[in-house]
């Protein structure tokens, strides 16, 4: 059914762009059976991968493009809008202006200008753990991950913060003393760090279903005067790399991350840029998590949303 309805889509001229207008033309059948399988992962670790639900899309995707600028986006259009309608059943949605130009879908591989960088277009460096755009009071709650080329099965590291076995000292540090996060190097210029500013961020916070955590090393500043604070936030990166799992896709496979509950990294790996390099595609999507009230009054860097646009649910 999602196959067909992918072709009817398209026929109509729809992209995955423009999927949001026209969700009149997904049955309500199809819409309730993908999101069963697309709940956000509530349990402890944090994430689930639907196996070969986009297998019919990935069979000739053309080459791993030099960079995301380069892809071409007709050659991927039925991917691309079969995989914005099973996220769109998954919750709401979105892009940033600055990332991508604002695409909702983003494309996900290595380029040479970024290999060294702290992005998803890196290759020659482990990307350190993270939650997704740490920095933003309106993160998303859902990071979904399509695998459409991984030749050298690199792996995906996902990590719960409720499986992280931190002790109750550093719990309690994380989730009252406050740091600084600012944008990571995805961004077009259109903000500015000049290294100061008051931390107002906690690294953790508590809920009645358990912990949640927002965390991007890379673009965190800790305050100087705090050092008990710095031991405790290094001790959870290492409570992560302890309880971490190594989720290896294949073209096909859709990695569904609960941006609230589990950080994700990746190691290094050996890029060709020779159109054969691991590709993903990249989708974020918003849920229904209340996150702490002190973060209404973040100013998120000025950082402009395309969406959220509503779910597929919604109404049905």
């Amino acid at each position: 059914m999602l196959s067909r309805t992918v072709s009817d889509l398209t026929a109509h001229g729809v992209t995955s762009e423009t999927l949001p207008a026209h969700t009149h033309r997904v049955p309500d059948a199809l819409v309730s059976a993908i999101g069963d399988l697309t709940h956000m992962p509530r349990s402890d670790s944090g994430y689930c991968v639907l196996k070969g639900i986009l297998s019919d899309f990935t069979d000739s995707p053309g080459p791993t493009p030099l960079s995301w600028e380069t892809a071409d986006l007709e050659q991927t259009r039925d991917l691309d809008v079969a995989f914005a309608l099973i996220a769109g059943t998954a919750g709401r949605v979105f892009g940033w202006k600055s990332q991508q130009r604002g695409r909702l879908v983003h494309n996900i591989v290595p380029s040479k200008a970024s290999q060294n960088l702290q992005v998803g277009a890196s290759s020659a460096v482990k990307l350190e753990w993270h939650t997704e755009d740490s920095y933003h009071p309106d993160r998303p709650e859902l990071l979904l991950l399509a695998c459409v080329r991984n030749p050298d099965e690199v792996g995906t590291d996902v990590a719960s913060i409720r499986r992280a076995d931190l002790s109750d000292e550093d719990i309690a540090l994380l989730t009252t003393k406050p740091v600084l996060l600012y944008p990571d190097d995805s961004y077009a210029g259109s903000w500015s760090y000049d290294g100061h500013g008051a931390p107002q961020m906690t690294t953790l916070w508590e809920t009645e279903d358990g912990l949640f955590m927002r965390f991007d090393p890379p673009y965190t500043k800790l305050p100087d005067d705090q050092p008990e604070l710095r031991a405790a936030w290094e001790r959870l990166g290492e409570a992560l790399d302890r309880c971490a799992t190594t989720v290896v896709a294949e073209p096909g496979d859709v990695v569904i991350v609960n941006n609230d509950i589990a950080a994700h990294a990746r190691r290094p790996f050996k890029a060709r840029y020779d159109g054969t390099d691991r590709w993903l595609k990249r989708i974020l999507a918003r849920g229904t998590y209340q996150r702490p009230e002190t973060e209404r009054y973040e100013a998120g860097y000025a950082q402009v949303q395309v969406g959220p646009y509503p779910s597929l649910l919604a109404g049905r």
